[in-house]
């Protein structure tokens, strides 16, 4: 088992593309788990990165359905714009009728 990894909240918005508040906002919802260090006469808070959250499984399974469903664009939009000629004879006919 790898030992835990320590990462500046800076550089873990930067690595998941948040905003340095979101992530200040997980720490102190306690969805992170942070270290505190003093580091020359500051306080730095350190992200606690593990294994499993370094391999969100989440993500992961998101990726695996992405890449399994196939769409044909050139299908979907001919039934799309089949759809959108027939709602816009019918919205034709409605005009001509009230005017």
């Amino acid at each position: 088992m790898q030992s835990p990894e320590l990462i500046t909240i800076q550089k873990y918005a930067a690595k998941k593309r948040l905003s340095i508040h979101n992530v200040v906002k997980k720490t102190m919802n306690g969805e992170l788990q942070t270290v505190v260090k003093e580091e020359n006469g500051k306080e730095v808070t350190y992200i606690v990165i593990t294994p499993s959250v370094q391999n969100n499984p989440a993500e992961a399974s998101n990726q695996n359905t992405e890449e399994t469903i196939e769409i044909d664009y050139k299908k979907e939009y001919e039934a799309l714009h089949k759809e959108y000629l027939i709602l816009k004879t019918k919205y034709e006919k409605l005009l001509k009728q009230h005017s």
